[in-house]
């Protein structure tokens, strides 16, 4: 019965003319092809060095090949403090906290795009077991180095959208002032996506013979 009324449902659309339209976008920004065109800058640190190598995972996940034009620089910084105290004076759990701060710039230029920061924390057992605890404490910082790399991610798309409003003056700047510096759009010229994808109108309407 089900497959009947399907049939009836698209005969009756064909019957009255209607069709389904697809045409190419060549106006859709690829902030895809944006995200892949950062690169940050290196840190000796263990901790810093593992959310570069995060966020990079996050940031171009197909492997995208496409020209530098952006410089991310991190400032991460962890603390580690007791949540729960034994009756030694010992600490039995921990609080991992990780705060990462970035700055966005334009490759080229050097003209800061945007800056932002973000706070990851999560605790595990201090047992008895040294080991224990080791693997323990490297699986928390693991872990809240990827919810760290997210967020910037996050971040930083949302200040690429937010920044392209303002060049675009999509934004109301408060510029009147004569002493007001004249914005200049930070951002590199952003490609138009021009793949061979397909994206389905939705307002095109039933035609009639």
């Amino acid at each position: 019965m089900r497959k009947i009324i399907q049939l009836a449902l698209l005969l009756s659309l064909c019957s009255c003319g209607f069709r389904i339209i697809y045409e190419e976008r060549t106006d859709v920004v690829s902030y895809a092809q944006e995200l892949a065109a950062i690169r940050i800058k290196k840190d000796r640190t263990r901790l810093s060095q593992q959310l570069k190598n995060n966020l990079y995972d996050i940031l171009n996940p197909d492997y995208l090949k496409v020209e530098p034009k952006y410089f991310l620089i991190l400032d991460v910084k962890e603390l580690t403090s007791s949540t729960f105290t034994t009756i030694t004076g010992a600490s039995g759990r921990n609080k991992v906290t990780l705060t990462a701060s970035y700055e966005f710039r334009n490759l080229e230029t050097g003209e800061t795009i945007s800056t932002g920061t973000t706070s990851v924390s999560d605790n595990y057992d201090v047992t008895a077991n040294r080991y224990g605890t080791y693997v323990a404490d490297e699986y928390i910082q693991s872990n809240i180095t990827i919810i760290a790399a997210q967020n910037i991610r996050n971040s930083l798309v949302n200040d690429l959208i937010e920044t392209k409003k303002k060049c675009d003056g999509e934004i109301e700047l408060n510029n009147e002032k004569n002493d007001a510096p004249e914005f200049v759009c930070p951002l590199a010229n952003l490609k138009k996506d021009i793949s061979t994808k397909k994206i389905k109108s939705t307002k095109q309407p039933f035609k009639k013979h």
